[in-house]
């Protein structure tokens, strides 16, 4: 009897138990051990477990101010937006550019007027861009990925919208030789293009029958034959020489080339004929409406260090100044 009294106590002792946990339960927000936080976070540190943060899913929370912005929201929009970098970097090289140094960038945050302008990409690969810390690096992405890290920089706003273009490919050089109407050095703007692309710029002879592509670093020569429509599609990468040569492989220019730039309407690499002169050469160049006045000749001396030579280009048009034979090699500045 004692035990079965025993045992009625205990049991009414675990029912009194059992009812003070499920009120206390209601009033503390505690339950079976379990924290149950308003705010639906386990600290305030820490992305809420309710809401799985999914890279190109839009996200959507009920927050206690619904009037604030999200911070996850932000947080995939910043995702998605590395997401293009990340795609940029597998598209194939003909339909991708990779900043590098020398190019002018045009940075424009569409958040204030204050934040937009030019930025040219220094030696050491940076933009001095502030808002996103300074020296930002630029060199060797391309503008997608410079976005992302322009807006993960940014700490003015809370969520910064930034567009970039380039504005003046400088980095990616190319130089043309031979058998061509506007040789020279060229810009790429792409991180390699089909060889059709160069053959429509420098304006190739219709006598010019083979081409010579040199590589570097190593300097490795790919000839290939102008007659076979596959040519067109080699490719040509930063770096690279491109030689249009005759069938027995030769430029067909005995007299070699000078180079004209500056105030002239056709600037590049000419071929070079026998006894012509500096007037001459202007001429046929194009000179603008503005008739230029000054002319600069650079010559390699014997020890490979350019010879400066002024002229007054009045005064041999006047017939003051004797008109200066061109020299193959010669480059030609014409200036205002």
């Amino acid at each position: 009897m004692y035990s079965s009294s025993f045992t009625q106590r205990r049991s009414l002792i675990k029912l009194v138990v059992s009812t003070l946990a499920i009120v206390l339960s209601i009033f503390t927000g505690y339950s079976a051990g379990q924290v149950i936080n308003p705010g639906g976070r386990n600290n305030p540190y820490s992305p809420s477990p309710g809401s799985k943060v999914l890279q190109g899913q839009t996200v959507s929370v009920t927050t206690a101010d619904e009037t604030a912005p999200n911070p996850q929201i932000a947080m995939v929009q910043r995702a998605n937006h590395a997401g293009k970098g990340i795609e940029a970097n597998s598209r194939r090289p003909t339909e991708v550019y990779h900043v590098g140094v020398g190019d002018v960038l045009f940075i424009d945050l569409k958040n204030t007027d204050q934040g937009s302008g030019y930025f040219t990409v220094r030696a050491d690969g940076t933009i001095d861009y502030p808002l996103a810390g300074d020296n930002v690096i630029a060199a060797g992405n391309s503008v997608d990925t410079i976005e992302s890290i322009l807006q993960s920089g940014i700490k003015l706003f809370q969520d910064p919208s930034v567009a970039v273009t380039v504005r003046e490919f400088g980095s990616h050089k190319i130089s043309v030789t031979g058998m061509v109407e506007n040789g020279g050095e060229k810009s790429l703007q792409r991180e390699a293009i089909p060889l059709y692309v160069v053959r429509a710029e420098v304006g190739v002879d219709p006598k010019a029958a083979g081409v010579i592509i040199t590589r570097g670093p190593f300097s490795t020569n790919e000839s290939y034959d102008l007659h076979d429509a596959e040519t067109d599609n080699v490719l040509v990468y930063p770096g690279n020489t491109v030689e249009f040569t005759d069938e027995n492989g030769s430029t067909n220019n005995a007299g070699g080339y000078y180079y004209i730039g500056g105030e002239v309407n056709s600037s590049g690499q000419k071929p070079l004929l026998t006894g012509l002169t500096l007037y001459q050469a202007i001429v046929a160049a194009g000179t603008p409406k503005n008739d230029p006045k000054k002319a600069t000749i650079r010559r390699k001396n014997s020890r490979g260090l350019f010879d400066v030579l002024e002229h007054n280009l009045k005064a041999i048009r006047d017939g003051k100044a004797a008109d200066p034979t061109l020299f193959s090699g010669d480059v030609v500045e014409i200036r205002k």
